[in-house]
């Protein structure tokens, strides 16, 4: 029997009126949809490689990720226009998150393979940050494992490291202008956030001077995804909760992570991706959530009212729902100024 898709939830009235966007992580194409799951747009350029990440730009283009896989893929990031043109493309070994910057240069985490046996014995799959100019020149690059010993400065860290991609990151945000800066310097505009699972570990990376000013997460959170500032100065992040086995989704009061909202299902273990998923605040203050290893995406309120839910269409050979990396939301107007 076939898997159920579409809209199965619609509560209009409590609804954020804004499309979105997902694409499914063994399909090379990404969808718009409106509340009632029609499609309103969609991307696609074969390559004979799937997507990992999508992601609309304001002007109406859209930035993919084709994944790095050890002996399997060098990776790639690339944009494509309205139209589904390449209009950019980038030959690194991108995996998992990017962001677009003001300046028109993206951030980009890139995988890198390194041996320090002070830090595990053998070869670490590792990670680089890289800002790459619309030219594709490196302008500014982070290396993960150069940093290992100041992150176990802020929280525990335990070494050797317990896992060969030591510190699977999966996020990069540059931090916009807001409140969180004016409390503390650390937070400041163009500082870089970062979200590295594997050691269930978030922090701040000092542009300018390429230092660790900030870190947060053992204890608290297990092998989170998206922590993303908001426009409160708050953090907002995908707490997997891969041995609890109960997703959570959560906002601290950064920097000392006091919790301040938290949503998890009713019952608990009914809401559990292990391995992917995504959080958005959205302007009429519900939560976006991708249930991502189930390809289930919803509304919530503050509260935790479920207020929208959508299955997406696309199945597996076994005929099982496929899983989806991330899934964005974004505003009428900015579709319609695309057009």
């Amino acid at each position: 029997m076939a898997e159920q898709s579409g809209v199965t939830l619609l509560k209009r009235e409590l609804c954020d009126d804004s499309l979105t966007l997902y694409s499914s992580r063994l399909t090379e194409e990404a969808h718009l949809i409106d509340l009632d799951g029609q499609e309103v747009h969609r991307w696609a350029y074969p390559q004979g490689e799937t997507w990992h990440y999508a992601e609309m730009l304001p002007d109406g283009h859209l930035v993919a990720i084709i994944k790095e896989q050890e002996n399997a893929s060098p990776g790639m990031i690339f944009e494509l226009d309205w139209d589904s043109k390449l209009v950019w493309k980038a030959d690194v070994a991108a995996h998992h998150d990017f962001d677009r910057l003001d300046n028109g240069n993206t951030l980009v985490v890139c995988r890198e393979y390194v041996v320090d046996e002070a830090l595990r014995p053998g070869d670490l799959k590792s990670d680089v940050i890289l800002e790459l100019t619309p030219g594709g020149e490196t302008v500014w690059e982070w290396h993960a494992h150069e940093h290992v010993r100041d992150i176990a400065e802020l929280v525990p860290v335990t070494f050797p490291l317990e896992f060969r991609d030591w510190g699977h990151m999966n996020t990069v945000e540059s931090l916009p202008h807001g409140p969180a800066a004016a409390k503390d310097p650390r937070f400041r505009a163009g500082n870089v956030l970062f979200s590295c699972r594997s050691i269930d570990t978030i922090g701040v990376i000092d542009k300018e001077t390429g230092k660790l000013v900030w870190a947060w997460g053992p204890g608290v959170i297990d092998k989170q995804h998206m922590p993303t500032m908001l426009p409160n100065g708050h953090i907002l992040v995908y707490d997997n909760g891969l041995k609890s086995k109960r997703t959570r989704i959560i906002e601290i009061d950064p920097p000392g992570g006091e919790i301040v909202w938290e949503y998890q299902a009713d019952p608990p273990e009914s809401f559990f991706s292990p391995s992917r998923g995504s959080n958005q605040r959205l302007p009429n203050g519900n939560t976006f959530i991708a249930d991502s290893d189930s390809g289930r995406l919803f509304e919530v309120t503050p509260d935790g009212q479920t207020v929208w839910e959508f299955l997406t269409p696309d199945l597996m050979k076994d005929g099982r729902r496929q899983p989806l990396y991330r899934s964005i939301r974004y505003p009428r107007a900015l579709v319609e100024n695309s057009r």
